[in-house]
């Protein structure tokens, strides 16, 4: 009599039990958030796909990269392409806040190129892509600053890790500069392209930068030999190679006539090799002043201004949200 009466006790116990471990174990996975990984081969991810994917292992998201000095691609860790990009990319001096908005877009940009953009892989380059930099070309760099500088990244990245800035559930191209004229440009008036997220904003932080304003002087033959291989013709009279400039509400020369051709600010800054689209021209005794102001292309985030809101109070997705028009970090 014993034995059953012990027996219907723990029958008893055990249809109460399973119960609460069922409950408890679906309670955990409708809270876990969904990681993305980005590879090479995986193609991008749509809103309605993301809606029906089972929640993915919590496994590091890895980037392949080309090293330029090698040629050869490397499989790279989120942690530490990002790391490595944000020392490439920023001055680790900056604000807490803005290097975590720099790791944002870092991220971000990697994610775009990767899943949207068709990539394989992504240079180290800063030129086709956005700098990396290894642990020893960061010791290099920093020198005797290296531990603290380190850990200053280091701390940035791990606190915002795996987020991105996202349009319609989707990550965006992060475009970022140094420095630009006190507002940012937008991709259309820039590259062409009107993307919604990538307007013009105010960014006043960028006036108080030491790179704001920079003025070179270039020869008159030099002038002439860079304008020539662009496929213009000019004058004898180098007072008159260049007519008024049209210019965007952000201060981008969008068109000016330059010996006899039309040519855009960007490909009048890439013919002459200069700071930014944004530019104004004089000519004095057998030489041309170009000043320019901000620099870089101008387009989205400026990682001047992002300090300069992050000294202000701003946070990083506050800053995020500023410079890429509609998007929400997450």
């Amino acid at each position: 009599m014993k034995q059953h009466f012990i027996f219907g006790m723990l029958a008893l116990l055990l249809m109460i039990l399973i119960p609460l471990v069922s409950l408890q174990g679906k309670q955990g996975a409708g809270d876990r958030e969904q990681v993305t990984e980005i590879t090479a081969s995986q193609p991008a991810t749509t809103a309605a796909s993301t809606e029906t994917a089972k929640p993915a292992a919590r496994t590091e998201a890895s980037i392949p990269v080309v090293r330029a000095s090698s040629g050869k691609t490397e499989t790279i860790g989120a942690r530490e392409y990002l790391i490595g990009c944000v020392a490439a990319e920023m001055d680790p001096s900056s604000q807490l806040e803005a290097l975590k908005a720099q790791a944002v877009a870092s991220y971000t940009y990697a994610r775009y190129r990767l899943e949207l953009g068709g990539r394989d892989a992504l240079s180290d380059s800063g030129k086709s892509d956005q700098g990396y930099l290894d642990a020893a070309q960061r010791k290099a760099r920093w020198g005797e600053d290296y531990a603290l500088d380190e850990e200053k990244v280091e701390r940035a990245v791990d606190a915002v890790l795996g987020q991105a800035v996202t349009r319609e559930g989707r990550p965006v191209l992060a475009a970022y500069c140094a420095v630009n004229a006190g507002r940012t440009e937008s991709a259309e008036n820039y590259w062409g392209d009107d993307l919604p997220y990538l307007q013009s904003v105010d960014s006043p932080g960028d006036k108080l930068s030491p790179d704001y304003s920079k003025t070179v002087t270039l020869q008159a033959d030099d002038v002439k030999k860079a304008l020539e291989q662009a496929g213009a013709k000019p004058g004898k009279d180098p007072a008159k190679w260049f007519g008024a400039p049209e210019r965007s509400e952000a201060g981008t020369v969008l068109e000016l006539e330059a010996g006899g051709k039309a040519f855009s600010g960007r490909a009048l800054r890439e013919a002459l090799h200069l700071r930014s689209a944004n530019f104004t021209i004089a000519y004095k005794d057998g030489a041309f002043e170009i000043k320019c102001l901000g620099f870089g292309h101008g387009v989205g985030m400026s990682q001047y201004g992002a300090d300069f809101m992050a000294r202000q109070g701003s946070d990083y997705k506050e800053i995020l949200e500023h410079y890429y028009t509609g998007c929400t970090v997450k």
